[in-house]
């Protein structure tokens, strides 16, 4: 009786560092050259033509699909039109509307999307490798988002000697804003969706899955109109 207790217990023991040793086996090691870093790309950096413009050139490197460990997709980055904290006083403002019928109904900011963290949460997402100075204009693009290392969250690859990074953005916590008066521009979903299309059926399907709907409006930007004020 004793004998096969032992056993139990050593097998309770020695059973998880098995099945963890597998989990670490299955994970590929990428030896990323040195120069270069990962960037992750969750929206619009999906869409290869969209990545190549910010990039400046033809993109010739690997492309690899991967996920994301620990974060939540979402429409959930609000962004005004009139930021009060990088506008002057003195500065000219926009002010955008939507074209409905013969009506011009004023929104107050659009709505872009962003990943969030979340325990036991996984998204699909496109890893890329660009250059330590390609990387800069990324940061300009991505205005308003912070660059996170993610290293250690892909789930199907480690690497070495360099790092992976992707765009989160913060929101402020006493930041209140009116949903309804956000909008999603349908060209910019549109974008999103199509790059996953190109990728596979499965992949937008994942996509759609592991992405919160937005509840708001979403307009076509045809249908928008913008005019300058004080």
């Amino acid at each position: 009786m004793m004998k096969t207790l032992k056993t139990i217990f050593t097998l309770a023991f020695i059973l998880p560092l098995i099945l963890t040793s597998c989990l670490t086996e299955k994970k590929k090691t990428i030896e990323i050259k040195e120069g270069l870093v990962g960037i992750i790309g969750y929206g619009s950096l999906m869409s290869l033509k969209s990545f190549e413009q910010t990039l400046g050139h033809k993109y010739t490197d690997s492309i690899y699909q991967v996920h994301l460990n620990d974060y939540s997709r979402e429409w959930s980055y609000f962004l005004p039109i009139n930021d009060p904290k990088s506008s002057s006083t003195d500065s000219l403002k926009y002010y955008g509307f939507i074209l409905q019928n013969n009506d011009s109904i004023p929104f107050d900011g659009i709505i872009n999307l962003n990943i969030s963290p979340k325990e036991k949460s996984k998204i699909n997402c496109i890893l890329y490798l660009i250059t330590t100075d390609e990387l800069l204009n990324f940061d300009k693009r991505e205005f308003g988002y912070q660059r996170v290392d993610v290293t250690d969250k892909i789930v199907e690859y480690s690497f070495k000697e360099s790092k992976i990074y992707v765009y989160v953005h913060m929101p402020d916590p006493q930041a209140k804003f009116d949903e309804t008066k956000y909008i999603l521009i349908k060209d910019l979903m549109d974008l999103i969706t199509n790059a996953c299309d190109s990728i596979g059926m499965n992949f937008r399907k994942e996509f759609d899955n592991s992405t919160l709907p937005y509840p708001g409006q979403i307009v076509s930007y045809q249908k928008l109109i913008w005019k300058q004020g004080k």
